[in-house]
Parts: C-alpha cells; structure tokens; sequence
C-alpha cells in the first residue's frame, strides 16, 4: 500500500522536514541530501529541490520546523503543571514523561542535536536556534516565575541545558535503562533548581 502524496506547498513542505528528520536520525546530517530526502519522502526526484535550493535553506527550515514541534510538547507540559504550589512532584513527573517520549523515538531529539552543533559551524544557523532556545527557556521561565522563584531567566537557562543534556545522554543507554535514569536524574535537577540561591 503506498502512502497518497500530500497535496498542496505547505503540505508537502511539512511532509519534506517530517522525513528530514527520519533521515537525519539515521544517518546524521551528512546523509541529509535532497536526493536522500526525496527518497525518504517518497516523492520524485527534485521535490525537495523546489521547496528548498539549497542546502543551508533546507537545514534552516528543519531548524526551524523541529524547534516548533519541541516547542509545542513543551508549552503543553507547561500548561498542564498546577499554579501555586511548592511541591515538584507534578513538574517532575511531567518534564519525565515528556523526554520519554522523545527518547523512545529519539529521531527528533538526535536531530535537534545534530543542527545544534551544525550552527555553532554554521554562523547564518545560529538566529533560527538561538530563537527556538530562548523560546523554551522564556516557557520554563514562566512557570519558574509562576512558582515565585526569583532569578527566572538563571534558572530556566540552567533547567533547559540540563535537561537537554540529560536526554541526549540517556540515549547512549541500554532502552531499558532509560527510565530509571531520566527519573532519577530529572527528580534531582528540577529540586537542586528549586533550591537553588541566587544573587
């Protein structure tokens, strides 16, 4: 059974940066190529070169479309957390659940990885990874904030390298082990943030 081929510039351009990822989770971004893509996608050869000519606009549109759906799991983290309350029970197993499920499909997560270390090579990169940084840590600052925690911004800049940090370095870790490892570690980091002093 072939999978139908999406209809319309926006549909086919979602389409493209979906199998971008794929393709980069196996292969690292030296196998992005468009001829891999248009594969990947299932689409003819040069769908991918229409959409994106070249291979920084291709790179600064993954950037881009990963940083959003990142973005998306985690304002829906933050908005199911409770207001007003000093127990980090529920931020915990929140922030848990969501970097599981990014490491039992660790595609998204490999890639963001990879274009991070891309941009720090790649200067005309580093606007579109910077925004979807501070995007995050302005989310995680608000519910620092929403805790009346002083010293949000600090402390939302240290929970987001932490935690991205305790992701990646999950996925060198046998599957069944990963669990226990993001619990542990996650618990330990949201409750040294919690009482954490700052100037």
């Amino acid at each position: 059974m072939t999978t139908p081929r999406p209809e319309g510039t926006v549909a086919r351009q979602t389409h493209l940066l979906d199998a971008a990822i794929g393709v980069v989770g196996e292969s690292g971004l030296r196998g992005l190529t468009h001829r891999a893509l248009d594969r990947a996608a299932g689409l003819p050869e040069g769908s991918c070169s229409v959409y994106y000519r070249t291979r920084l606009a291709l790179l600064t549109a993954l950037t881009d479309h990963v940083a959003g759906r990142l973005m998306h799991d985690v304002q829906q983290l933050t908005d199911s957390l409770p207001v007003g309350t000093d127990d980090p029970t529920c931020a915990i197993d929140g922030t848990t659940q969501l970097l599981l499920g990014w490491v039992r499909d660790p595609a998204l997560l490999l890639t963001i990885s990879e274009l991070s270390l891309e941009a720090v090579r790649t200067p005309s990169l580093q606007d579109s990874m910077r925004a979807w940084r501070r995007g995050l840590v302005d989310l995680v600052g608000s519910v620092v904030e929403r805790e009346h925690k002083g010293a949000s911004h600090q402390r939302a800049q240290t929970v987001v390298a932490a935690l991205e940090g305790v992701a990646i370095g999950s996925l060198s870790l046998p599957a069944d082990e990963r669990e226990a490892y993001l619990a542990s570690t996650v618990s330990l980091l949201v409750k040294a943030m919690s009482d954490l002093e700052t100037d």
